[in-house]
């Protein structure tokens, strides 16, 4: 029916230090399993075993393979160098319309946390039969609060239904809104959050790659040209480092008339920031989130990220993230700005 790119090549940097260059988050674990293993769990009764492939960079396929043994390397991906999401998903939509162009591909990142998964599940199914009608299919989470750090949809009429769950056509994708943008947009009741999953038909992304990313298909097409031979590697590599980097929101969602959106309650937190993952973990009677043992005493509303004991006395709003050689402390309301 369709299967799952999963893609792992993101960075998480903003969620130093748990996330190292070395290590980034989606294989970081708090849970006993890593992100990309709950992702590859999530939606592996959806599409089986043999319908999970993965998209990353040479420096990740082992520990992805030690992960999950049973995806193999016929189904693992490798871009040379990473260039953001249009040109890891146009490579990989290149090799998986050479096996099948009708393939309906489910985008999904490697990093996110789904709680509702069998409603999820039964999401897809009907995602999947709006990407056989060749519309470009995202999944929109309704937000709960003005947050600067999603980017939004604005969606508009309903175009179909099934089962009473409608597809909404997208108006519009905005990036990351400030604060005063945000909070209208949540007024409003018809933007939601960008969730970064995508359902398409492998033929269709390529088409509206050929339209809107010229530069990024007439490179995927000379890779195509080599697939297969001995000089596929160094092609693709001269090929990429040579693209623009550029996210698939920003190159063709934003552009493309054939996007529509199902509305999502999920339990979808992207783990994209130390205030989102402090809303997954415990908390104590003062709204102090953390992850190992912790004592706050006159505290109220910290991070505690920790494999040590930690213990605040007298601090609101910190984030503290203790992690192998490293301790982080910053204010909360700072804490998208630890890229720097």
């Amino acid at each position: 029916m369709a299967i799952a790119l999963i893609m792992a090549g993101g960075k998480g940097e903003r969620l130093w230090p748990l996330s190292r260059s070395e290590r980034p988050k989606q294989f970081s674990s708090l849970f006993n399993r890593t992100f990309f293993q709950m992702t590859v769990e999530r939606i592996t009764p959806f599409v089986g075993q043999n319908g999970v492939y993965a998209v990353a960079q040479a420096q990740h396929c082992s520990e992805i393979l030690r992960e999950i043994p049973f995806l193999g390397r016929e189904h693992l991906i490798v871009e040379p160098i990473g260039k953001n999401t249009a040109p890891s998903i146009g490579l990989s939509a290149l090799h998986i319309a050479r096996r099948n162009p009708e393939e309906i591909m489910i985008v999904l990142p490697a990093d996110h946390l789904i709680q509702k998964e069998d409603h999820f599940r039964d999401l897809l199914f009907w995602g999947c039969e709006l990407a056989q009608m060749d519309y470009l299919v995202t999944l929109g989470i309704r937000p709960s609060t003005p947050h600067t750090g999603y980017g939004y949809i604005h969606c508009g009429d309903p175009c179909e239904q099934s089962n009473q769950i409608p597809a909404y056509r997208v108006l519009q994708f905005t990036e990351k809104p400030d604060t005063e943008t945000a909070k209208r947009y949540c007024a409003e009741g018809t933007y939601f959050w960008n969730s970064g999953i995508f359902l398409w038909k492998a033929q269709v992304i390529l088409e509206e790659m050929e339209k809107y990313l010229p530069q990024l298909f007439a490179g995927l097409s000379e890779i195509k040209k080599h697939i297969g031979k001995p000089d596929e590697q160094a092609i693709t590599r001269d090929v990429f480092q040579n693209l623009d980097a550029l996210s698939i929101d920003y190159g063709v969602m934003e552009k493309s008339k054939r996007v529509v959106m199902i509305p999502a309650d999920i339990g979808w937190n992207d783990m994209g920031s130390w205030e989102a993952l402090g809303d997954i973990f415990q908390k104590d009677d003062f709204q102090n989130a953390f992850s190992g043992k912790y004592l706050g005493i006159d505290s109220q509303g910290c991070i505690i990220c920790n494999q040590k004991p930690v213990i605040t006395y007298g601090v609101d709003d910190l984030v503290i993230v203790e992690r192998d050689d490293i301790i982080l402390v910053l204010p909360k309301k700072r804490s998208q700005e630890v890229k720097r």
